[in-house]
């Protein structure tokens, strides 16, 4: 049964990607669009073929990756200990708490003119800008998952004779694993996307530098392609957060 269900979603994936691939083509060949304007998908699955065996694009991968990882662990783990200070101490709350909610509205492409101002196009810009994406996702989901552990758990420990900090580090952060484990996946696509936005404006590599210097180039099958990459990736990405999470809640 579970095999029958593995092949069904498999099926339904490829036949969402053939819809997608048929109305592609259906729409240059109803417009007649030159190449330049949209390349078939024949074109971009080759240029896909070119670049898979380019040593440039895979360093660009790695740089991004690269970017995106150590972003990803500094914002979340920073997150996810403000998140429980916010959630476990009133004081701590009310001190930084109206300057998180100001600045969690201030998107990650806001700050990225300071950061090329700041850091140039070095790694460690785009570092902080992921870091800073994942940060205020990780802190607010951290504190509500807190806040909303059953006050039955919190009496039991008490009665248990548990100080403060193995209440918040032994129950509450335990029961809010859930919570904490679904932000995190949520804090990984805006992560990525984040890095990817940056390097369009200042980075000397990264898939985002690949597309716009493909871009500049008018080479619209490697602007497609590079998309397509970075949505693959992003779709990794977010799986492989899922599964850690999935093996922390279940360990």
């Amino acid at each position: 049964m579970t095999g029958r269900l593995g092949l069904s979603r498999i099926a339904l994936g490829l036949l969402g990607v053939a819809i997608v691939v048929a109305l592609w083509q259906g729409t240059i060949a109803y417009y007649g669009l030159a190449s330049i304007v949209l390349p078939t998908p024949l074109s971009v699955a080759a240029t896909l073929l070119k670049l898979f065996g380019s040593a440039a694009f895979w360093r660009d991968v790695a740089v991004s990756l690269k970017e995106f990882v150590l972003g990803y662990v500094i914002g979340g783990v920073l997150g996810i200990l403000v998140g429980v200070l916010v959630g476990e101490r009133p004081a701590v709350r009310m001190t930084i708490g109206p300057v998180i909610e100001a600045l969690r509205f201030i998107v990650p492409f806001a700050w990225i003119p300071l950061t090329v101002l700041w850091f140039g196009t070095s790694l460690t810009g785009k570092i902080v800008l992921v870091a800073y994406a994942v940060f205020f996702v990780m802190v607010v989901t951290t504190h509500r998952a807190m806040t909303t552990v059953d006050p039955v758990l919190t009496r039991v420990a008490i009665m248990l004779g548990m100080r403060e900090s193995e209440i918040a580090l032994k129950v509450h952060l335990r029961a809010a694993a859930p919570g904490i484990a679904s932000g995190a996946k949520a804090a990984a696509a805006i992560g990525w996307i984040a890095v990817v936005a940056a390097e369009y404006i200042g980075a000397s590599a990264g898939l985002g530098v690949m597309i716009t210097n493909a871009s500049m180039s008018l080479a619209t099958a490697t602007v497609i392609g590079g998309m397509i990459v970075i949505g693959i990736i992003g779709g990794m990405v977010s799986w492989l957060v899922g599964l850690a999470a999935a093996a922390w809640l279940n360990h």
